[in-house]
């Protein structure tokens, strides 16, 4: 699974017109640079719950954009919060921010 799905930028780009997409791409990624510094400032039950606003947002987000790796991981935090199960909150929140700025700097690329 790669950090980029290429057919899904593809399928964007026809859906809004391949202009728009650069407009869209600096958008998503102000919030992944957004999302990764909020969770590196806070511990915690701040970043429990951040990390859960986060991955709920992210499942959709990153799904749009083909950010298969990244997606995969928000749907997994949101479902073991939906489902009450414990995670290491600290390791999954260093998870995330490392796949947060892979992502970024994947996506980084696309822009000219």
């Amino acid at each position: 699974m790669d950090f980029l799905n290429q057919g899904k930028i593809d399928g964007l780009a026809q859906e809004i017109g391949q202009e728009n997409v650069p407009v869209l791409l600096e958008i998503f990624l102000g919030e992944l640079t957004s999302y990764e510094q909020q969770l590196s400032q806070i511990s915690g039950a701040e970043q429990y719950e951040y990390l859960k606003e986060i991955s709920h947002a992210l499942k959709s987000s990153a799904a749009s954009f083909g950010a298969d790796r990244l997606c995969a991981k928000a749907v997994e935090i949101d479902g073991m919060v939906k489902l009450g199960l414990e995670f290491e909150v600290n390791t999954e929140a260093e998870r995330m921010m490392e796949l947060l700025k892979a992502t970024f700097a994947r996506y980084q690329q696309l822009l000219p």
